[in-house]
């Protein structure tokens, strides 16, 4: 465990804690058995980053805690200084929450909201709970492809999740149409983005599809936000059940992530009569803002 002191994207200095927790990076869809265990244990280690706020006590009442998935340009490090979506959740972290990231399951971050990014962020909240004074039931933010993230986090962990705030989310990984409008999906985008490569080849690596050229819906089960506890009526609209309130925020100029992706995840929440809501920002692009900061502290303080 480390501390270290960094002055964050607001200009403000702030005190953050390090720390390193070990997860099982071993995943594969298994066939048939006959007396042979073929799941194993590959351990691997994650760097995790925890911010406690000056009204933070070892005693008393438990600070609320707020896991935080930063998109796929983000990551944590101590050694770069780098707090991934803590930077997010400022008016949060002035306002006496406690936040917590993780890098994931590759060392640049970039993991596309996989099981074993959820896993490890599983395991971060684990550690935190027990080493500081902090709520058990959590609330979950993500932003960009760290929506994806906080979704697939909530899905898996229901029991621990309060309520999820999003900021210009990545709901689909395969994209699909909406009257005659067609919303892009992750899988589509093939124009190199980083040294981690473009998002087909990041989804087919970290979902462990069999080829990098076709689409396995069975590897990518439960962890696409967009058809995750979901079923289609008769008249081929998507309902989505949800298993949490949710809030969504996202510009109207995005030229990242369709805002139709958000507009069309909470209209099919919305036929399940589940609670949901969406906050469009007229000519904003894929970015976040003040409003958008303090407004998500807002929505955090309605379930504490």
């Amino acid at each position: 465990m480390q501390k270290k002191t960094i002055v964050t994207a607001d200009g403000v200095e702030r005190e953050f804690i390090f720390f390193e927790i070990t997860f099982n990076n071993y995943r594969e869809i298994s066939g048939s058995t006959a007396n042979e265990i073929l799941d194993r244990e590959i351990p691997e280690a994650c760097e995790c980053v925890l911010y406690l706020p000056k009204t933070y006590t070892e005693n008393g009442d438990e600070t609320p805690l707020i896991l935080a998935a930063h998109g796929s340009g983000g990551r944590v490090s101590a050694e770069l200084e780098k707090v991934g979506g803590l930077k997010y959740a400022s008016a949060c972290m002035d306002d006496g929450y406690a936040v917590l990231d993780v890098n994931g399951s590759a060392l640049h971050g970039r993991t596309m909201g996989c099981p074993e990014h959820v896993f490890a962020l599983y395991k971060a909240y684990r550690y935190a709970i027990k080493h500081f004074n902090l709520s058990k039931r959590v609330l979950v933010w993500g932003g960009s492809m760290g929506g994806q993230t906080a979704m697939n986090f909530a899905t898996t962990f229901p029991s621990i999740t309060l309520a999820v705030g999003l900021f210009y989310p990545r709901l689909n990984m395969d994209g699909f149409t909406v009257g005659d409008h067609y919303c892009t999906g992750s899988w589509n985008k093939t124009e190199p983005l980083s040294e981690a490569g473009n998002p087909r080849l990041r989804i087919a690596k970290y979902f462990r599809f069999p080829t990098e050229d076709s689409w396995c819906e069975e590897n990518t089960a439960g962890f696409n936000p967009h058809k995750t506890r979901s079923f289609l009526t008769g008249e081929g609209e998507r309902v989505v059940i949800p298993p949490c309130p949710i809030k969504i925020w996202h510009g109207t100029e995005d030229k990242t992530i369709d805002p139709m992706i958000s507009r069309e995840y909470v209209n099919s929440v919305r036929r399940s009569g589940s609670y949901v809501e969406l906050h469009l920002l007229e000519g904003i692009g894929h970015k976040a803002n003040n409003a958008m900061k303090q407004e998500l502290k807002l929505w955090f303080d309605r379930f504490i």
